[in-house]
């Protein structure tokens, strides 16, 4: 089993890069006067997104954030962008940071890692997709524009459709059309939590893990605090923070 950069490329489609604001002093501060920092992110379930009632940000990292104003005494500005423009965010210096799978080291700095997040499959209880060999003749559903071929070693002749968003291909699971749903399985969990069909789902057949790291652009003018953010996410995980904030939204 392999996962390479493309693949990624597709799946993070759904996964976020890091959001929303506040103020905060404590621990870790960089200064007595609120410096401002920006990050880029996408709008991605339950990484980072816009409740469409109240327009209030939400997710994973907008609550990272939040902690990481709280423990530098920053203020964190974000910006929602499509995945395929983080690169020339990040190249550009138009952002100062992100986080998100490792981008080349020409253009951003590698700081902490945060988390990993799983790649898998995700099938139903009766029928479920608990080992490779499973996956023999069966019809999956993966979001549309990826490939199976770079993820799975082998011939499994498998029959694939491809779907716009997870719930459809929840609903064609749940009425037994698919087999099996590829895919981010934290963003499929909580789609399937929201539409009451998570206690139909097997535990994830796990293909590969991403891991999402906090990077800054090697143009940003406050480069300089990409230490201050390290140890601020440092003491984030010794706390028990990061872990609450993860175990949350399940990733």
């Amino acid at each position: 089993m392999q996962l390479c950069n493309t693949y990624w490329r597709t799946f993070l489609l759904a996964l976020p890069l890091v959001a929303v604001s506040g103020f905060g002093h404590t621990e870790t501060t960089a200064s007595s006067t609120a410096q401002t920092v920006t990050f880029v992110t996408i709008d991605a379930v339950p990484w980072a997104a816009t409740d469409p009632e109240t327009g209030e940000p939400f997710g994973a990292f907008v609550e990272i954030v939040d902690a990481l104003e709280e423990k530098t005494g920053l203020n964190i500005q974000t910006a929602l962008t499509p995945f395929a423009r983080i690169d020339r965010e990040m190249e550009t210096g138009s952002h100062d940071c992100t986080i998100s799978i490792p981008r080349d080291e020409s253009i951003v700095v590698h700081g902490e890692t945060l988390v990993t997040h799983d790649i898998g499959l995700v099938s139903l209880k009766e029928a479920p997709l608990d080992h490779l060999g499973a996956l023999r003749d069966k019809r999956l559903s993966i979001p549309r524009g990826s490939s199976l071929s770079e993820v799975l070693e082998g011939d499994f002749n498998l029959t694939v459709e491809e779907d716009t968003d997870y719930l459809i291909a929840l609903h064609k699971l749940q009425r037994g059309r698919v087999d099996g749903v590829a895919g981010a399985v934290p963003t499929i969990f909580y789609i399937a939590k929201q539409n009451d069909l998570y206690d139909l789902l097997a535990e994830p057949l796990k293909l590969s893990d991403v891991p999402l790291m906090l990077q800054c652009s090697r143009n940003s003018e406050n480069l300089d605090l990409l230490p201050v953010l390290n140890k601020a996410i440092r003491s984030m995980r010794e706390d028990g923070s990061l872990e609450a904030i993860t175990d949350k939204y399940d990733f």
